[in-house]
């Protein structure tokens, strides 16, 4: 990495990064911007091709986008487009798009604007005029659709996720295809991406990236602990993450703009190179466009050496960041190898299941491509699926499935570590990955344990993990409430959303389960703070307690505003314990279901 530092208008210093194909692993590893120094080196010319702006969250706040556009167009009078990622108004209603389309028209800038769609351009349903807030008579005769179409007309397309290239510069965005806290209850303003439109994104970045140069995505909500404040409820919001990450994570090329949090530009993590398990090694680029609202825009210019991203506070009128995003070498050998262990706890003497696949993301061809085990002592390796050519293009994948069981008599470990090589090429051009995992042979319980102190052997929530004591919150581990039924509180126990399944190693060892169940108190809130409308009762939800196969103890249907249900089961001498929740027979709106101190007797 080759950090320059160069002088800004207001005399303060700007810290400029330039991110090369062979530092991104270093930059990784530190989460961030280097601090070390070239002095005196030059900064590359990245004007080629042309500027164009990044603005987002205008909410309303109409003079500070007048005068963040205006300054803008000061500093790159030749800017080719205006994007605006999401927030352009306020609620959503068809006056708020008139006036930021007045503004465009007043100021000087460029008139071509590529727009993201962001939540509040749905905000609108919570009014029941511009003036009056009217939450209990949620939606006010809106629907989806208007909401949609209004947002539709200002960008001049009848799509969310649309392609734009202004002079050869590549600008794709994503959007949200359902308001999902309309869709169901139990969600807030989720971000819902089809399947279509991630089969989309991977087809225009494989197309862009091929000579190797910057291409621009944008999307309003960051990804999960992406840039600065996506750590927290913020970075929970795409139903897609994992897939959108991942595909992300195949391109060094892609620049994935995000906003929402109106985070200042200067904080340190306002970019980060983001390396996800299994793609290419570089990673992608994510950068925090700032808040018109705190008047602050970034300016990006596109050449043949990459991408420069300068941010400005325009209140303070000083350039605060400085980043360059290189052209990658679509020639250089680059591969991503991702190993998957189906649990990452297992019971002993059970087996488990292994996938690793292994992906060329350079232009040249990989040849001569086996995966192969590396299996610790005492386990033995079956080969149970494989696909994939020996000979792998661009893009092109091999991947294996691999059965681990104990050696019949082999002493057993606590851990077991398991690689996979993935081998290619022969003589000098020949190359090995190697990527890890590691599995936890579980112990049997002693004593008194709570369930939310042990390991799952396996688990499955209607949104998000199983929580260990608070309840479900959302996509996020960690990230509910306190455990509360009817107004009593419980510091240990499990947090669901129906239909959710936990299953727990006993080993013969437990002969006693014990807790008190029932519907959380807290029901999920949108910020329009929707009343009940009628889809749901406030929650009601069975608990069921298995041993092994056998159900010893079923609930009932326990309805929300009542009691916890106080129960204690034998377990028979189990080799397993599964606690199941279910609906109740109709939807899981609400569902939100409580093992409060949910505790096991147990021998030793």
């Amino acid at each position: 990495m080759d950090v320059y530092f160069v002088a800004s208008p207001g005399s303060r210093t700007v810290r400029q990064t330039r991110w090369t194909a062979t530092a991104l692993a270093a930059l990784v590893a530190c989460g961030g911007l280097a601090a070390s120094a070239s002095a005196g080196e030059r900064t590359p010319d990245h004007t080629s091709v042309g500027t164009f702006d990044v603005m987002s969250d205008i909410q309303g706040a109409l003079q500070a986008f007048r005068d963040v556009r205006e300054e803008a167009h000061e500093l790159a009078p030749d800017s080719k487009a205006l994007v605006i990622n999401g927030d352009i108004v306020d609620r959503g209603y068809d006056f708020e798009y008139q006036e930021v389309t007045d503004i465009i028209a007043e100021t000087p800038g460029p008139q071509t604007t590529f727009s993201s769609i962001g939540n509040h351009e749905a905000y609108a349903p919570a009014w029941c005029s511009p003036t009056s807030l009217c939450q209990p008579s949620w939606p006010n005769g809106f629907t989806e659709e208007e909401l949609y179409d209004s947002f539709y007309a200002f960008a001049g397309r009848d799509e969310v996720y649309a392609e734009q290239v202004v002079d050869g510069i590549p600008l794709l965005t994503l959007g949200t295809e359902r308001l999902m806290w309309w869709e169901d209850p139990n969600l807030d303003d989720h971000i819902y991406l089809s399947d279509e439109q991630l089969s989309w994104l991977r087809a225009r970045l494989d197309h862009h990236t091929r000579d190797g140069r910057p291409v621009f995505v944008f999307t309003h909500y960051p990804l999960y602990d992406t840039v600065t404040a996506s750590d927290g409820t913020s970075g929970e919001f795409h139903l897609q993450d994992d897939q959108l990450r991942q595909i992300l994570g195949d391109y060094p090329q892609a620049v994935l703009f995000t906003s929402h949090t109106h985070a200042s530009l200067r904080d340190d993590r306002w970019a980060r190179r983001i390396v996800v398990p299994g793609g290419h090694p570089d990673g992608f680029t994510a950068v925090n466009t700032g808040g018109v609202v705190n008047r602050q825009v970034l300016q990006v210019s596109l050449g043949a050496d990459g991408a420069r991203i300068r941010a400005r506070d325009v209140a303070a009128g000083e350039w605060v960041q400085d980043l360059v995003v290189p052209t990658v070498d679509p020639k250089h050998r680059a591969a991503g190898l991702r190993v998957d262990p189906v649990s990452e706890h297992i019971a002993p003497g059970s087996s488990v299941e292994v996938a690793a696949e292994f992906t060329n993301f350079s232009r040249r061809q990989l040849v001569h491509v086996q995966l192969e085990p590396v299996v610790p002592a005492g386990w033995e390796a079956e080969r149970i699926a494989e696909s994939g050519r020996r000979h792998l293009g661009r893009g092109e994948t091999a991947s294996a499935t691999w059965r681990l069981s104990p050696v019949d008599g082999a002493e057993q470990t606590d851990t077991l570590d398991f690689a996979v090589n993935a081998e290619f090429g022969r003589g000098s051009h020949a190359g090995t990955i190697t990527e890890q995992t590691s599995i936890e042979v579980v112990a049997a319980p002693t004593g008194t344990p709570y369930v939310s102190d042990l390991p799952f052997i396996a688990s499955s929530n209607a949104l998000g993990p199983v929580e260990r004591d608070q309840s479900n919150g959302s996509l996020g581990e960690g990230d509910g409430f306190p455990l509360t039924v009817n107004g009593v509180r419980y510091d240990k126990g499990l947090g669901t959303l129906a239909p959710s399944e936990t299953v727990v190693y006993l080993g013969e060892n437990c002969t006693r389960f014990a807790a008190s169940v029932g519907v959380d108190d807290r029901a999920p809130q949108s910020s329009q703070n929707r009343p009940d409308d009628g889809r749901g009762d406030g929650g009601d939800v069975v608990f069921q307690v298995w041993a092994d196969d056998e159900k010893v103890w079923d609930s009932g249907i326990v309805y929300a505003g009542e009691g916890a249900r106080d129960m204690d089961v034998h377990l028979n001498d189990a080799e397993t314990l599964r606690l199941v929740v279910t609906d109740g027979g109709d939807e899981n709106w609400w569902d939100y279901a409580d093992w409060g101190l949910a505790r096991l007797t147990c021998r030793g």
